[in-house]
């Protein structure tokens, strides 16, 4: 069994969701606390080293520029205004698709999804985004089929949150494929969240007639 921590990187930028990362980082860094163990290492990452505002106006500290920031097995893309902003950015689109594409997970949140479809991160896959996004999702990556109607979803090495409300569901999906499903289980009982499982991977949202 692997004992050292897998390094996160989590992009930041102006406006960003809070709900959408905090979420996923509770799941990720209550994983081994029973054991003391640190399974997993965040780094932040923005346009410049600082401090960014999220839109709830919460002032968060990036740790790294795109140029000095460590590779991490696990890159998680939040939404927000913020996000819609860095999917037009060609260095926030050129960051995602390099660090993507090496990633073990990819992780999106709401339109997050959205700058990880124009960095092609998407292609040929199926990806949980806001119903807001279809249009502007359906441009950037045609190859792959948008889920408006489901809640996270994993495919490959992409776990997507269509919106803030998933993210704990889209933390206990990623840490299930990294570090089991007893683990992510484990965690979600810690939580308080109810969560039965990564099978099936679908977390629908149904709307009941009157």
């Amino acid at each position: 069994m692997r004992t050292s921590a897998r390094n996160v990187t989590l992009v930041l930028f102006d406006e960003v969701e809070a709900l959408d990362f905090a979420a996923v980082l509770q799941v990720l860094t209550q994983a081994g606390r029973h054991w003391n163990w640190r399974p997993f290492k965040i780094d932040t990452v923005g346009a410049a080293r600082g401090a960014i505002r999220s839109v709830s106006q919460l002032g968060i500290a990036v740790d790294h520029d795109r140029d000095g920031c460590p590779e991490g097995e696990l890159l998680v893309i939040p939404g927000g205004y913020g996000a819609r902003r860095a999917a037009d950015d060609a260095r926030w689109v050129d960051f995602a698709r390099e660090r993507g594409s090496r990633a073990e997970l990819v992780l999106t949140l709401g339109w997050g999804a959205l700058l990880a479809a124009r960095a092609g991160l998407a292609d040929g896959l199926e990806i949980a985004a806001p119903k807001e996004a279809a249009a502007a999702m359906a441009e950037a990556a045609p190859g792959a089929r948008v889920l408006t109607d489901v809640r996270a979803h994993s495919a490959d090495k992409l776990v997507s949150g269509q919106s803030g409300a998933a993210s704990l569901d889209v933390g206990l999906l990623a840490l299930s494929r990294v570090l089991g499903e007893k683990q992510a289980l484990a965690v979600a009982q810690a939580l308080g969240h109810e969560w039965s499982g990564s099978a099936p991977e679908r977390f629908r949202i149904d709307i009941l007639p009157p």
